[in-house]
């Protein structure tokens, strides 16, 4: 036996004429195309039915004669109902006056019998072969019917999944490649904006993270007390605009709001409306609250509680069965990038601070005036050899240096670290000679096996003697091994680089190379500026017109406070749109007070 559970509702009117064509044939009051389900019978073509019947086409099993002939999958030929021990009793025999019964099998697309063409009279009838005959040719064309609407079902349905299949694909593919290069939480929260926006038709998408000083772990979460959960903040890609997200950007991680209930309870939450969700948390502020369906999911990597991911839509909609797959899938995704983004993060401030603890304290008082800045770059996960150091000496002179180790990984670090201390000590031993000093460095490199390359200036300043010489007034010594010149303000601003030829050679290249040293005369109120190559690169740029570029820049600000001075160099120099500070950026200033 086997039956069709079939709840679509099929169109009578191909199988009303079959059935019509059977009683014409036959000679019949009824006939009828019927289908068996487990718990009744329906009539997709019917022709003769009482009107009640007519009404609803359809009966109970305890009124079906039909289900014996999917029951045997044969014939059934019975020419009065009333003498048959398994009919007699029949609700089809008792109340609709079924006496004699002709029924052959149906079959679908698989060849299973899941109903029965039939043909009915209401007093004994003895069916001649050729009845037989015309009912057997007539329920072939009609099973043949049935087959072709049902392949044409499957079809449909293969395409649909098909189609739903490749949708999530491309959403999934789209996530990938936005989340691929994201290092930052901001960066994961544009990803997941911008792919639920073009691929899931959604007008806001938005991440909330635990702000918890400890990872949260997935297993303790619904034990934990309110007050040691911390919150869920609100993560604001850059040009955010959703008003409602800022205006709930701190939400507890409890049931108050949907956010932290999904995140509590780990598992999605969907509202068909808005209506619905604002029903259920009244405590949050929706005064700029967009759209209809919503739906939050928690974001949890590796047992470890990390936020939760919200979605709106503009229209009401309750989410399929498909789409929650996608959803699911993308909030995996997106747990995974947010994990990654936390542990590059933590990496990345435990670098930078590591590197800026390298950096020296700047010597106070005398007759010059010193401030520096240091800007690691936009890339979280690099930490470069960008360096600078000052040294007053006994004798009343400074010792300056600024320097670049080639590389942006925890190597080049360790070797700025090296080679600081190391030219340090050189300065401290032999005094203003500062091309035997780099020179002497470049031989302790080869030597102690230091290996690295890296670009430095270094300067001597003295108070000027010299004939004409005013209180303040300085002379400058330096080498340049391979670096960006240091620019010279003069007390009213004029700048000039402090170029004369070609630097040398960069150390860890060559120790024996012969170093220059040069000699400038700086009056009282100037100001020097060292920096690293950060400073001044841009991509489709030469150095020139950086160089350019920094000294206008320069002079512009050449009379603010010296830290202010800095920090507007920095502001106005280092930060472009197509730039995005991809180095380390050191600066050291010197302002000749007198």
């Amino acid at each position: 036996m086997s039956s069709v559970v079939t709840t679509g509702v099929l169109d009578p009117a191909p199988y009303d004429a079959y059935a019509r064509m059977v009683q014409r044939l036959l000679d019949v009051p009824v006939a009828l195309v019927t289908l068996v389900e487990p718990e009744r019978q329906w009539f997709p073509g019917a022709v003769g039915l009482p009107a009640e019947v007519e009404a609803v086409r359809e009966t109970p099993l305890s009124h079906s004669v039909c289900q014996y002939v999917v029951a045997d999958a044969s014939p059934l030929v019975i020419e009065d109902t009333r003498l048959d021990d398994r009919l007699r009793t029949n609700g089809a025999v008792v109340d609709l006056d079924v006496i004699a019964y002709a029924g052959w099998p149906l079959t679908d697309h698989a060849g299973l019998v899941v109903g029965s063409l039939c043909a009915i009279d209401h007093r004994p009838r003895a069916w001649s072969e050729d009845d037989l005959a015309v009912l057997e040719d007539v329920a072939a064309a009609c099973s043949a019917a049935l087959s072709e609407r049902r392949l044409r079902e499957l079809a449909s349905e293969s395409a649909r999944r098909a189609h739903d299949l490749s949708s999530r694909s491309r959403v999934l593919l789209a996530l990938s490649e936005a989340l691929s290069a994201t290092l930052t939480l901001t960066d994961v929260a544009a990803a997941l904006q911008r792919t639920a926006l073009e691929q899931l038709g959604c007008i806001r998408a938005g991440l909330w993270v635990t702000d918890a000083h400890d990872p949260i772990r997935s297993a303790d979460l619904p034990l934990a007390q309110p007050a040691t959960r911390g919150m869920l903040r609100y993560v604001s890609p850059a040009g955010d605009t959703w008003g409602s997200a800022r205006l709930n950007h701190a939400l507890g991680l409890d049931d108050s709001n949907p956010v932290g209930e999904s995140v509590l309870e780990q598992r999605p939450l969907s509202f068909a409306d808005a209506a619905t969700q604002n029903a259920r948390y009244p405590t949050l502020d929706y005064s700029e609250q967009v759209g209809q369906a919503r739906s939050f999911w928690p974001l949890v990597e590796r047992g470890e509680v990390l936020g939760s991911m919200a979605l709106v839509w503009e229209e009401r909609r309750v989410l399929t069965d498909d789409e929650l797959v996608t959803l699911g899938a993308l909030a995996a995704y997106t747990a995974q990038a947010a994990r990654r983004a936390l542990l590059t993060g933590s990496q990345a401030d435990s670098l930078v601070t590591l590197q800026r603890a390298l950096l020296p304290r700047l010597p106070e008082g005398g007759a010059l005036s010193l401030a520096a800045r240091y800007r690691p770059a936009a890339e979280r996960d690099q930490v470069g050899g960008d360096w600078y150091d000052a040294v007053t000496l006994a004798s009343g002179a400074t010792s300056l240096m600024i320097g670049d180790v080639v590389g942006h990984d925890v190597a080049a670090a360790a070797t700025m670290g090296t080679l600081r201390t190391m030219l340090r000590a050189l300065t401290w031993s032999h005094g203003d000679a500062t091309a035997q000093n780099v020179s002497r460095l470049d031989a302790a490199m080869r030597d102690l096996g230091v290996e690295g390359m890296a670009t430095l200036v270094h300067l001597w300043v003295q108070p000027d003697t010299g004939d004409g010489a005013r209180p303040g007034d300085a002379v400058l010594r330096w080498t340049n091994a391979g670096h960006v010149p240091p620019l010279l303000l003069d007390p009213h601003g004029t700048a000039r680089l402090l170029a004369p030829e070609p630097a040398d050679l960069m150390v860890g290249v060559d120790a024996t190379v012969e170093r220059r040293e040069h000699t400038a005369r700086v009056e009282a109120g100037s100001t020097l500026l060292l920096y690293t190559d950060g400073l001044i690169e841009r991509r489709r740029e030469s150095i020139d017109a950086g160089l350019a570029r920094l000294a206008a820049v320069a002079a512009r600000h050449h009379a603010l406070a010296l830290p202010d001075f800095l920090d507007a160099v920095l502001a106005d120099a280092a930060d472009d749109s197509d730039h995005a500070h991809d180095d380390d950026v050191a600066l050291l200033a010197v302002r000749f007070t007198g």
